[in-house]
C-alpha cells in the first residue's frame, strides 16, 4: 500500500510524463529539478515535511517513460 502523500507525488509524476509529448533527457532533468526543488522549498519554508522519497515518487513515472521510449 502506498501512502496517500506518495500517491499524490506519483500522480504528479504521471501527469508530468503524460503532458510532455517527447520525453527526452531535458524533460527528465526538468522533472528532477522540480521534484527536488519542491522538497527544498518545503525544507526552507517549513510548508511540509521534506522527504527524498517524495521526489523519487515524482520522478519515477517520468524516468520509466524515458527508459521505455529511449
Amino acid at each position: 500500500m502506498i501512502a496517500p502523500d506518495k500517491q499524490k507525488h506519483l500522480a504528479v509524476g504521471i501527469l508530468f510524463s503524460v503532458l510532455i509529448p517527447f520525453i527526452n533527457i531535458y524533460s527528465l532533468l526538468i522533472c528532477v529539478v522540480l521534484a527536488f526543488g519542491k522538497e527544498v522549498y518545503d525544507y526552507l519554508y517549513k510548508k511540509d515535511t521534506p522527504e527524498v522519497l517524495d521526489a523519487v515518487y515524482t520522478i519515477a513515472p517520468t524516468l520509466l517513460t524515458y527508459l521505455i521510449y529511449n
